[in-house]
């Protein structure tokens, strides 16, 4: 018999760690947008924060349905739920780490300007 409950815990406390790495990168994107519009850098590099700051927010209200799902799943609809669930963490997972590996790149940009 499947342990729901412990199931449903470990699946939540990975979709919450996944969601506090795109909270501290948000921060980074966040912090650098302020700099990026006091110091009247370039437009395109703006733009491509805002967007990173649009797409992580985006990818974080995924995960905050799933969440929701996840605690309002009940015993008879676990094993949809743990499926989606399962599916949004991959697909956010790789939309993170392609986001996260575009903003090294912006960033790094930034560092040898400097």
């Amino acid at each position: 018999e499947v342990d729901f409950e412990k199931e449903r815990n470990e699946l939540r406390d990975e979709l919450r760690e996944l969601r506090n790495d795109i909270d501290r990168e948000l921060e980074k994107v966040d912090n650098r947008l302020d700099r990026a519009t006091k110091d009247k850098d370039p437009d395109n590099e703006r733009v491509e924060l805002e967007k990173a700051n649009r797409d992580l927010t985006q990818e974080r209200s995924r995960l905050d349905n799933t969440l929701e799902d996840i605690e309002n799943a009940s015993e008879e609809t676990w094993s949809d739920v743990k499926v989606a669930a399962r599916n949004t963490s991959t697909e956010v997972k790789a939309a993170f780490q392609r986001m996260g590996n575009e903003l090294e790149a912006l960033f790094e940009d930034n560092e040898t300007q400097d």
